[in-house]
C-alpha cells in the first residue's frame, strides 16, 4: 500500500512497509529526487533504522544477562506500519512492539514516523515512546534516505556536498561493519566535499564529530539541488554503492558497535536511554531548490 502527499511543488509517496518514503518528486523541474530502489545496487529508498543503527558485534547484544540477535539496522524497516493519520499535508505511521519483536528486542515501544509537506519542503519526524512500565529503554534510530546523483562515475563526481559548519571531516574507519578508533581526515574545499566512488571503497563515511546540521547537495556548476537539515541526530553517515546513481545522507542517533565493544546493550557507544512514558524525537527536512 502506497500513500501520497502533494502540493504545487512536490509529490511524495510513502509505503506502509517500513513507513518508507518511495518518492520525492519535484513537480517544477519534473525530476525524481529519491533513489528508486534498483536492486542491482541497493533495493531501498529511505528505510528507518531501529532499534539499532549499523552492525552488532557477532550480530548480537546482551541485556540483563540474556543474548538477543538483531540484523544490521534492526527490524523496523521490514514491518508494516499502521497508518495513524492522513491529512492534506501530513501522514503519520506507527509501529508498536509485538511478541515477535520482543523476542529480538525486550522493550515495549511505540515508533511514530510523521511526514509533513509544506511549500517546497518535506519534514520527516521520528518519535519513540517507552511503554515498558518502569524500565529504562535503550535504543538507536537512524534515517537512511538516498538521493539521485546521476547514473555513472562521471555523473557522480560532478556532485558536491556543502556543509554549513565543518571544514574537515574525520570519519572513523569501518572494519567488517564495525567501527574502529582509526580515522581518516578529509579536508573540505570551502566546506565542500566533491563526491567520488573511491572514498566509499571501505563502506560508509561515519562521522561521530560532525558539527554541521545542514548539508546542501550541489550539482553541476554548484547548482543547488536540495538542502538537508537535521535535528537531534548527533552522528552522520554518507554512503553509496560503486557505479550506482545515489548518495545516502544519513542522520543517526546511534552507530554500529566498536570492534572492542563488550556487547552489553547498556554500554553501547551512542545508545539512547528513554525513561518510562517519555518520548524522544528527532527529524530531518529536505528543502528542494525550485
Amino acid at each position: 500500500m502506497i500513500y501520497y502527499l502533494e502540493n504545487q511543488n512536490l509529490k511524495i509517496a510513502v509505503a506502509l512497509k517500513g513507513a518508507e518514503s518511495k518518492s520525492v518528486f519535484n513537480k517544477v523541474s519534473q525530476q525524481e529526487l529519491l533513489w528508486q530502489a534498483d536492486p542491482e545496487f541497493w533495493g531501498k529508498s529511505s528505510p528507518v533504522l531501529f532499534p539499532i543503527v549499523g552492525t552488532l558485534k557477532y550480530g548480537k547484544y546482551i541485556y540483563q544477562g540474556k543474548e538477543y540477535h538483531l540484523p544490521r539496522h534492526g527490524f523496523a524497516r521490514d514491518y508494516d506500519f499502521k497508518l495513524e493519520e492522513v491529512k492534506e499535508s501530513q501522514l503519520i505511521f506507527s509501529l508498536e512492539a509485538t511478541a515477535e519483536t520482543l523476542a529480538l528486542y525486550p522493550f515495549l515501544f511505540k515508533l511514530l514516523i510523521i511526514y509533513k509537506l509544506t511549500a517546497n519542503s518535506l519534514k520527516v519526524t521520528y518519535k519513540v515512546e517507552n511503554l515498558s512500565g518502569d524500565e529504562t529503554m535503550f535504543f538507536s534510530l537512524g534515517a537512511h534516505p538516498a538521493f539521485n546523483v546521476g547514473s555513472n562515475a562521471d555523473d557522480f563526481s560532478s556532485y558536491t556536498l556543502q556543509f554549513n559548519k565543518d571544514v574537515t571531516l574525520n570519519p572513523n574507519i569501518l572494519q567488517g561493519g564495525l567501527l574502529t578508533t582509526d580515522k581518516n581526515s578529509i579536508s573540505l574545499n570551502n566546506k565542500k566535499l566533491q563526491l567520488n566512488y573511491e572514498m566509499f571503497e571501505n563502506d560508509a563515511l561515519v562521522l561521530l564529530d560532525i558539527k554541521s546540521d545542514k548539508i546542501t547537495l550541489l550539482g553541476n556548476d554548484d547548482e543547488p539541488i536540495l538542502n538537508f537539515e537535521f535535528e537531534n541526530f548527533p552522528y552522520f553517515g554518507i554512503w553509496t554503492v560503486k557505479d550506482s546513481g545515489f548518495v545516502c545522507l544519513e542522520p543517526w542517533a546511534g552507530v554500529a558497535d566498536f570492534e572492542d565493544h563488550n556487547q552489553q546493550l547498556t554500554d553501547k557507544f551512542g545508545i539512547n536511554m528513554l525513561q518510562p512514558n517519555e518520548i524522544w524525537s528527532a527529524s530531518f527536512t529536505v528543502t528542494v531548490a525550485l
